[in-house]
């Protein structure tokens, strides 16, 4: 296949399905209810683009909503430091998946090109060390990570 070839076919046949996704991602940690743990999960909105000039796919993590439904305990039992109940909203340009000539034609080889390539993201979203800054008890803002237990694709 030449260059500008699997550029284009990955751009009219993969990029299209990933330009707007929306993935459900459940974090490992759980939020403390007055009777029971409730998990925590968050919404990720990305999107794909093809890079002309260096010749690439780019999966970027654009927004991240969700809701801490209960308390978030941190560090030892004994302190009071915790995370309390609160409504995410981030916008973002978080790179997350970059592909090259060679995984785009691998991509464009599988039987389903589209799962395929779904499977990866949802790889990199496991993989990835994601920060958030969320609001304490204490009125500080602290950098927690989000620690992704398990995602798919709406």
């Amino acid at each position: 296949m030449q260059l500008m070839d699997t550029i284009n076919e990955f751009d009219s046949r993969i990029s299209p399905a990933f330009k707007a996704l929306s993935i459900r991602v459940t974090s490992f940690s759980t939020a403390d209810g007055p009777q029971q743990d409730y998990p925590i999960d968050f919404e990720f909105f990305t999107s794909t683009k093809i890079d002309m000039y260096t010749q690439e796919a780019i999966t970027h993590i654009t927004g991240i909503q969700g809701r801490i439904p209960g308390s978030i305990s941190i560090g030892h039992q004994n302190e009071s430091l915790f995370i309390i109940p609160q409504r995410v909203h981030i916008e973002c340009n978080y790179k997350l998946l970059r592909i090259d000539m060679k995984d785009m034609q691998r991509i464009l080889q599988h039987p389903q090109p589209n799962i395929h390539y779904s499977e990866w993201i949802i790889d990199a979203i496991k993989n990835a060390n994601i920060l958030v800054e969320l609001k304490t008890n204490q009125n500080t803002i602290i950098e927690w990570p989000l620690g992704i237990k398990a995602a798919f694709i709406l």
